[in-house]
């Protein structure tokens, strides 16, 4: 297909894809001589505008585990971004204007509403009384963002040029083809798309099975009795196959074990009430015809509920991360940062320094000493990242010798510390624990333990950013930044509170029952039922006739990718995996994409970037890894616009430079 006019094509509009295209709508309205036309391509199968995660036509039992003023897709001023900044609203803002609310919204931002009128759909699926419920601090109906994102689709749509035309192809890429000095791209309905530049913003992907995977494949094949539910979203996954009464085998205990657990009680008709006896503080009413989830996981933990801070949680100080951030990030080149021994014991000692100060406040008498004393007994205590959890021990030494309190951070590290005889035993345990994680976050910014824990959640991203390409050296990556890391998404990216009390309730009502950590799946060869043991319930081994995988995958290159698209991108030669360097020199390939950090072009397997492909978003999740992050969070400079306006930029330098060329010649 010849390219008659110069053309940019969008693939895949969720969040991150609309962002691309008001970063590149935005960028292309600075165009002093503009050719006489553009079109633009804009190809998904599902809502433009939202994806899948985000359908409007969700049930509303579902929500977000991010706080209504808390995020936004429009950039803000002095945000790292080439294309100009416009203001819009954060989802709260747009809701208080749905209920003709104007007094917390800025004039910029109200000029833009203005503007782009809001659509009335929303207070048709949504009532006066659910919107008004809504505070900055409230976790939104997912399916009020997707609205949200519609809106902000078609406010984008509104500020085109006259001179791009805008195609929309309700249709899913399936191949993408390098002809001469454009891309044709194959859509499932038939089509083909030409385009001089081409962003890719798949997000989560379904991808090629694992060892185990394919066991689980193969089992199925001889036990057609049992049930399979793959790791997926769970609006995507078949919860109506998980049958009355039907015993469950559930790995993973993130936001997606706590959605089929809704989907499979009050969605089918149970109800939680307040009930101030119970262990959480609500009761389930069941219908009898519940399913018993045996759940499971890696850690063998629910992510902790998020802290009741009675608005929008403030910024962590993390002095000490702030320094170290600002004395390495002029480093550059693999390998040059070592987290352990550079970064590590900041964030250790930042996360203790919260501990004290807040206890200081809540609780002064449990001091032995001035705040001051402690705090440079904290900075003065030996840390040895080589030995694991040394530079732990040496903070509780501080906490023990200072304050009356016992505090330490090995507790979250080691969740379940012994082994238990059963699954009675280990759920019991439990649900103390997650008594007191409800407690310290009802607490909120009066909770020392939830101010250490918060130092080390929001120590997450300028982390994760010091050490993107690669910085960090492989061992202390897979050391001490993985541990911390994955403490600070346990405690800091967890559900609301309301949804581990009804958890607790559930495993009152006999719901949920937990394993433990590390789950050991099998088969019964007299039964030939699917089997899930862990050595943190004595190696019992729990039968069910259903297994669900209750995640969403990463998508890993590794793997012979299930997309056609992402296949045809590998057999192709358009993309190479993004490489580590072990110490010894050894090549450690990752299971993301190799990109351009200043484009977002990918690299191709001979080291050059593409001419045109640009990836955003997810895929490079292992280069980039704050890129898993959604939606961007105000006051943030998010690493997500960045990113989008970096991508769309580049794509608007390649098509209008293709212009150039042709005319000259």
């Amino acid at each position: 297909m010849p390219l008659t006019a110069p053309s940019i094509a969008i693939i895949g509009l969720g969040p991150r894809g609309v962002s691309t295209l008001e970063r590149l709508i935005a960028r292309l309205n600075t165009v002093d001589n503009p050719p006489e036309r553009l079109v633009l391509h804009l190809i998904d199968d599902a809502q433009h505008g939202g994806g899948k995660v985000w359908d409007i036509n969700q049930t509303k039992a579902l929500c977000m585990n991010t706080f209504a003023h808390g995020m936004t897709l429009f950039a803000e001023p002095g945000a790292t971004v080439e294309a100009p900044v416009i203001e819009g609203p954060t989802i709260y803002e747009w809701v208080r204007l749905h209920l003709g609310d104007t007094s917390e919204v800025s004039p910029e931002k109200l000029a833009f509403v203005e503007k782009h009128p809001l659509q009335p759909e929303v207070n048709e699926r949504f009532s006066d009384e659910e919107l008004g419920a809504i505070r900055p601090e409230s976790y939104p109906h997912r399916a009020l963002y997707g609205y949200y994102l519609l809106w902000f689709f078609h406010s984008i749509l509104k500020d085109v040029p006259e001179w791009v035309t805008v195609v929309q192809h309700k249709a899913r890429a399936t191949n993408i083809h390098a002809v001469d000095d454009h891309d044709v791209i194959t859509l499932d309905n038939g089509e083909d798309v030409t385009a001089s530049a081409t962003i890719a913003v798949t997000g989560w992907q379904n991808q090629g099975m694992g060892e185990q995977e394919k066991w689980i494949k193969h089992t199925l094949e001889t036990h057609p009795n049992l049930n399979w539910i793959r790791a997926d979203n769970p609006i995507e996954q078949d919860i109506d196959s998980i049958k009355d009464n039907e015993n469950v085998l559930a790995r993973g205990l993130g936001m997606g074990f706590f959605d089929v657990l809704i989907m499979t009680t009050t969605e089918r008709g149970g109800q939680f009430v307040d009930d101030e006896n119970a262990s959480g503080g609500v009761r389930y009413i069941p219908t009898g015809k519940e399913p018993t989830f045996y759940a499971s996981s890696r850690r063998g933990y629910p992510f902790m509920p998020q802290s009741d801070d009675g608005g929008l949680p403030p910024a962590a100080e993390i002095p000490r991360l702030k320094k170290v951030v600002a004395q390495l990030s002029s480093r550059s080149g693999r390998r040059s940062i070592d987290y352990d021994v550079e970064v590590w014991p900041a964030v250790l000692r930042d996360a203790y320094h919260a501990y004290v100060k807040t206890l200081a406040r809540v609780e002064p008498e449990a001091l032995k000493a001035d705040l001051d004393t402690i705090v440079a007994a904290i900075d003065d205590a030996e840390i040895d990242a080589s030995v694991v959890f040394n530079g732990v021990t040496a903070m509780d030494d501080v906490i023990t010798q200072y304050t009356t309190k016992r505090f330490s951070l090995l507790r979250w590290l080691h969740l379940i510390p012994a082994t238990f005889d059963n699954t009675e035993e280990l759920t019991a345990y439990l649900v103390q624990r997650m008594q007191e994680d409800l407690s310290d976050a009802e607490a909120g910014q009066d909770s020392p333990v939830r101010a250490a824990l918060w130092s080390i959640g929001f120590s997450r991203k300028p982390t994760q950013v010091l050490g993107a390409e690669g910085r960090y050296t492989v061992e202390s990556r897979h050391h001490m930044f993985d541990k911390a890391i994955a403490l600070g998404q346990l405690a800091c990216s967890g559900p609301p509170i309301f949804r581990t009390r009804q958890l607790l309730a559930l495993v009152d009502a006999g719901v949920v029952r937990f394993i433990g950590a590390h789950p050991f799946l099998d088969t019964d060869r007299h039964t030939g039922e699917w089997t899930m043991s862990s050595p943190s319930s004595g190696g019992v081994r729990y039968k069910g006739t259903t297994l669900l995988d209750a995640w969403v995958n990463k998508p890993d290159y590794r793997r012979k990718p299930v997309e056609s698209l992402s296949l045809n991108l590998v057999e192709k030669d358009r993309v190479r995996l993004f490489t580590d360097v072990a110490e010894d020199g050894t090549e450690l390939p990752t299971g993301s994409v190799e990109q351009d950090p200043q484009t977002r072009r990918v690299i191709n397997p001979d080291g050059v970037q593409d001419p045109r492909l640009h990836m955003v978003g997810i895929p490079a999740h292992s280069q980039y890894p704050d890129t898993t992050i959604s939606p961007p969070i105000p006051g943030t400079d998010p690493w997500f616009i960045q990113e989008t306006d970096k991508a769309a930029n580049s794509a608007a330098t390649i098509a209008l430079s293709s212009v150039a060329v042709n005319q000259s010649v």
